[in-house]
């Protein structure tokens, strides 16, 4: 089971190099080795693209804060054992 998870792990990583390098030498950057820096994509990101950037980390903010909700343990026992301390 441990040699499918790594296996699966490898698979991942490569696909995302082989996707990774196939965006970068696509034509809409302008020819071959003219991929965008950087500072091309936090101008693209921050300016073209605020208003998606602030609705995208306040939908994942919430998410966090529900997933932090759900694993919250309520049982009555780790209730009163934290109001307790370590007596």
């Amino acid at each position: 089971m441990r040699g499918l998870s790594v296996l699966a792990q490898l698979g991942v990583l490569a696909f995302m190099l082989v996707l990774l390098s196939e965006i970068m030498s696509h034509s809409m950057w302008g020819g071959e080795g003219n991929a965008p820096s950087t500072l091309d994509f936090a101008v693209a990101l921050f300016g073209e693209w605020w208003l998606a950037t602030v609705v995208l980390g306040a939908l994942l903010s919430m998410a966090m804060i529900g997933a932090s909700y759900l694993v919250r343990d309520e049982r009555l026992v780790n209730l009163i054992w934290d109001m307790e301390g370590d007596q």
